[in-house]
């Protein structure tokens, strides 16, 4: 003899479509972060191609620890302008000699625009050979 199954699957869809929510969320946010990383890559590779190509072309070779920042700085402001980035943090130089690193930082931006505070900066690192 079996029992009359009672009850609802109410709570359980309610559970399954709060889980499908918050993790449709986290995937956004992972995407935006990915996006915004892309972005302050495009920044870096560009100062480092910048300053490697006018020292390439001058046949000047890279001063080791010199700072190469205020020399691209208009190019900065260029590429963060259209990329919509605001760089906190921006390094360009030759630790070798021979290689030009640069080095650009940002806040972490939220697309969901829950920012809970500054909680993160997003970092990129491009390096060109300046030498042939």
């Amino acid at each position: 003899m079996m029992k009359r199954d009672c009850g609802s699957i109410f709570p359980l869809g309610i559970g399954i479509v709060a889980l499908s929510a918050l993790l449709s969320f986290v995937l956004v946010e992972l995407i935006g972060v990915q996006y915004q990383t892309l972005q302050i890559k495009q920044v870096s590779d560009a100062l480092a191609m910048k300053v490697a190509t006018d020292l390439n072309r001058d046949g000047i070779a890279p001063v080791p620890k010199l700072e190469y920042a205020p020399e691209v700085s208009d190019l900065l402001r260029i590429a963060s302008s259209h990329l919509g980035q605001s760089p906190r943090e921006v390094s360009v130089m030759s630790f070798d000699g021979k290689t030009i690193t640069a080095l650009v930082c940002s806040d972490w931006h939220s697309i969901s625009g829950l920012t809970l505070g500054a909680i993160g900066k997003i970092c990129a690192i491009s390096k060109a050979r300046a030498i042939s």
